[in-house]
């Protein structure tokens, strides 16, 4: 396998080996592989599939609750029948949440089975023995996870794209990326959430986590976020661009932290104990 040409720049010969090495064992184990490959295309696939067979089934007469619903959009529902207004729902509001989801997700999987798995296989103690120093191992790794976790995720936003754009025509919704919220989504947040998910299992893997424990674990940290969407159906407030910036921010932040606080753990000292 070789590697793009920018990545060839960012790591050396030595680490590009621990990267290739990386990906051949999270490939070859069918739990993981079959995580990485079933995680986008539910969410990015299934759900608005189902979202949007729902929209076309919806009766012509409105159905209970719906007006509530249709609250949630505010002006932006003025002047679309119902079943248009449920789809634009799920574009605006319960989409961003499921697609975030992957890139979350897979990021803990690929950082799991990469940092976590070495500690639980007893293979940490090879790589030290190898050329690499420390900091060149934990640089291959990081990069190996966030460019596998960086293209699961792209390939499940093109997957998403082509069923929203399917289902926009369809029911004559504006094109959902015509929204700055999906750009600021794309651009800022899933980076920031890849980012925390790989350096999060850095961290859980110097604190010798075994990789079932960190998966519920972090199934535990996405679960502010999820209720962070969910609330938005209280009708206290909703997400749009300014507040996913704020999202971005404070997601970039706590990465800053993390990256350091990984950085520092990842030693021999505390690896091998």
């Amino acid at each position: 396998m070789n590697l793009p040409r920018p990545l060839r720049k960012l790591i050396n010969p030595r680490e590009t080996v621990v990267l290739k090495k990386d990906f051949r064992e999270i490939w070859n184990s069918a739990g993981v592989r079959a995580l990485l490959i079933l995680l986008p295309l539910v969410f990015a696939g299934v759900i608005p599939i189902v979202f949007i067979v729902l929209s076309n089934l919806l009766p012509a007469q409105s159905f209970a609750g719906m007006d509530q619903l249709r609250a949630l959009l505010g002006e932006a529902q003025s002047g679309m029948n119902d079943r248009q207004a449920l789809f634009y729902l799920f574009s605006d509001c319960l989409g961003p949440m499921f697609f975030l989801l992957i890139p979350l997700l897979v990021s803990c999987i690929a950082a799991a089975t990469s940092f976590l798995g070495e500690r639980q296989h007893g293979t940490m103690e090879t790589l030290f023995l190898t050329p690499l120093t420390t900091r060149e191992i934990f640089k291959a790794k990081v990069i190996g996870c966030l460019v596998l976790s960086v293209l699961a995720t792209l390939i499940a936003f093109l997957l998403f794209t082509v069923i929203m754009i399917v289902g926009d025509i369809q029911l004559g919704v504006t094109f959902f990326l015509a929204n700055a919220s999906w750009w600021v989504l794309l651009l800022l947040v899933a980076p920031g959430l890849i980012l925390f998910g790989v350096l999060f299992m850095v961290v859980l893997n110097a604190h010798g986590t075994g990789v079932g424990e960190s998966m519920q674990i972090c199934g535990y940290v996405a679960l502010p976020f999820i209720l962070l969407f969910v609330a938005q159906f209280s009708g206290l407030f909703r997400l749009q661009s300014g507040g996913y910036l704020a999202i971005a921010a404070v997601i970039w932040v706590i990465d800053l932290f993390l990256w350091r606080s990984a950085a520092r753990h990842f030693t021999t000292e505390r690896l091998l104990r």
